[in-house]
């Protein structure tokens, strides 16, 4: 979805519910894995969403497209619902990262059981590394590779500015390399 349809359907669906229908299918797999790899319970992921999307429906009104992207809106209100939901959960802000790392690969006559083996072992590698990482890492990483996000909308989302946001997303990926370095001297 191009930036001016998007505001096109955005003006359209403060007073039509069908167009914000339209936007909620387009977010909803995007937002939906980007809480699930946070939280790792699928029941919790959903009622996160839940409230994501209804806070983002009350206040369509409010949203103005030059502020932000709508879509860094979304993960800016999701990562605020993450954050109550630690908050609810005795204060601690575990971030499990078993699942960050789908790797989705089409099966054809050309792909072997090595190959497969290989990109599983490549996955678990980088599971791995990412646990070891701070969680602001962690989350900028995640945005980053696999929402696939701008770093425009990280800044967005994360509530930072470009600058910091290209800083944060630096910093990130060199502890990624440090981490893995070690890791491949280890093995």
């Amino acid at each position: 979805m191009d930036h001016n349809n998007e505001a096109e359907l955005i003006k359209r669906a403060k007073t039509d519910n069908d167009a914000f229908n339209t936007l909620y299918e387009y977010y909803f797999p995007k937002i939906y894995s980007f809480v699930v790899k946070r939280t790792g319970e699928k029941e919790s992921a959903e009622d996160i969403v839940s409230l994501t999307f209804t806070q983002a429906f009350v206040h369509l009104e409010k949203y103005e497209c030059r502020n932000c992207t709508f879509g860094a809106w979304l993960y800016k209100i999701a990562t605020n619902k993450l954050i109550d939901h630690y908050r609810k959960q005795s204060g601690k802000t575990l971030i499990p990262i078993e699942d960050y790392t789908e790797i989705e690969t089409e099966k054809n006559s050309d792909n072997s059981v090595k190959n497969d083996i290989d990109l599983d072992l490549q996955a678990k590698k980088v599971r791995l590394i990412l646990k070891k990482m701070p969680s602001k890492y962690q989350k900028i990483i995640s945005l980053k590779f696999f929402s696939e996000l701008s770093n425009a909308e990280i800044a967005q989302a994360m509530d930072v500015s470009l600058n910091n946001a290209y800083v944060l997303l630096f910093r990130a990926l060199k502890n990624f390399k440090k981490y893995y370095t070690q890791y491949e001297r280890k093995n």
